[in-house]
């Protein structure tokens, strides 16, 4: 199968690498089926989340470890029923991100991110109820608190 991804061109996929989003994403709950696209081939530090519905709808996700070491998100035991998840091992977590001209400007959302389950593809975006994390937490105010 192919899509015409908005960062790629025509990109060739398998029936098995889209990931199904349980009730879609905030504000886009009509679109439910997506490609992730790795920024890097080796690592999953930046990935373009291309719609497979329409084509022109994206979204940045970023591995939000990589970026707050200390990022703590909790599944509920619903959550994990809902994903088929048997383990927190199964699970992978993103922050959709907001790239801005400068990084220091760029956004992440901590307090909604995807969760992912490898095995079966299955997907949700939840809200944790973690006062720390915002829906935008700037990149240059993560940089000053880093050092």
């Amino acid at each position: 199968m192919q899509i015409n991804a908005n960062y790629f061109g025509n990109v060739s996929y398998e029936a098995n690498e889209p990931i199904h989003i349980i009730n879609g994403l905030i504000g886009f709950e009509s679109y439910t089926e997506y490609l992730p696209i790795p920024f890097h081939e080796d690592n999953d530090s930046l990935i373009s989340l291309q719609s497979l519905e329409d084509e022109t709808l994206s979204f940045i996700l970023m591995n939000p470890f990589g970026i707050f070491p200390d990022y703590a998100p909790t599944l509920s035991r619903q959550d994990m029923d809902e994903l088929k998840a048997e383990s927190s091992d199964d699970i992978s977590y993103y922050v959709i991100s907001v790239i801005r001209d400068s990084v220091a400007e760029s956004t992440v959302n901590l307090k909604a991110p995807l969760i992912v389950n490898a095995l079966n593809r299955q997907a949700k975006q939840i809200i944790l109820e973690h006062t720390d994390y915002t829906f935008r937490h700037a990149l240059g105010e993560m940089m000053k608190e880093e050092r």
